[in-house]
């Protein structure tokens, strides 16, 4: 298979578990792709503004990021907005309106600025999962306003839907389908809400678009739900070892995970054929 474009998510699959920085080996893979003119882009769920330290020191190998699951597409040394899709003001309505049903934090995101209510924040407290999202994201990035409602006028690009117990999660996936938006799971307990033409697999067929390839040319690593989508777009689609077990039955290939190089070895073994 000749691979054109190497489409990569962060969290969990080339970041570390400090979810900051690369391993030495990965970083070698990238260049070594890049010399052989193999693009290279970050797929995430973040926003651009929340993204890495690694991706802002300008890797040689920087072009493209898709962001937000899909809902932008963004030249990655510059932050030039390429394509975005905004959740309507409806759509953001009706996300508050289920968020008070089921007593779910909420937040919304508007330039990689997250915006919370004080119950919001409060409810994450219990929950160890949220560690990271409360002490780091939104600790730099986060305010907390006494309502949400006056921003549903404004170009709201993700919403985050955190803390969904198992025992309402398929009354809240049902109440989800009365709303226009795609919504895709970051965890087994949160969800990552956009326009609902905003997916990870757009994003790689745009990217494709741009740069002249096929889809059957682009590579794909993931490890979570909201690589679904762009897992069965690409021609050669590689869940991490750490992935859910139906990620991983559902990819064409499983790596080691992201401690242990998986991206780095997945990249060498298909993209490079070392």
């Amino acid at each position: 298979m000749d691979i054109r474009l190497i489409c990569m998510d962060l969290d969990g699959t080339t970041l570390q578990n400090d979810r900051k920085s690369f391993s030495p080996r990965l970083h070698a893979a990238l260049a070594e792709a890049h010399r052989r003119g193999i693009a290279i882009a970050p797929v995430t769920g973040r926003q651009y503004g929340l993204l890495p330290q690694v991706l802002k020191e300008h890797p040689v190998w920087e072009q493209y990021a898709v962001v937000c699951n899909g809902a932008q597409i963004r030249l990655l040394g510059t932050g030039e907005v390429l394509h975005r899709l905004d959740i309507t003001h409806q759509a953001l309505e009706g996300l508050l309106r289920l968020a008070r049903k089921w007593d779910l934090p909420i937040e919304f995101s508007e330039d990689s600025r997250l915006y919370l209510t004080a119950h919001s924040y409060e409810q994450q407290r219990p929950w160890p999962n949220l560690a990271f999202h409360r002490d780091t994201i939104l600790a730099n990035h986060g305010q907390i306003l006494d309502a949400l409602e006056p921003l549903c006028s404004h170009r709201i690009e993700k919403v985050n839907l955190l803390c969904i117990r198992p025992e309402i999660r398929e009354q809240v996936l049902q109440d989800l389908q009365e709303i226009p938006v795609s919504a895709v799971w970051a965890s087994s307990t949160s969800m990552e809400i956009t326009h609902p033409e905003a997916s990870k697999s757009a994003g790689i067929l745009a990217l494709c678009r741009l740069l002249d390839i096929t889809p059957e040319q682009a590579m794909a690593l993931g490890d979570s739900g909201n690589d679904e989508s762009m897992l069965r777009t690409a021609g050669l689609s590689i869940a991490m070892g750490n992935a859910p077990e139906y990620i991983r039955a559902m990819a064409d290939a499983v790596t080691d995970t992201n401690e242990n190089d998986g991206a780095a070895i997945a990249i060498e073994r298909y993209a490079l054929k070392l």
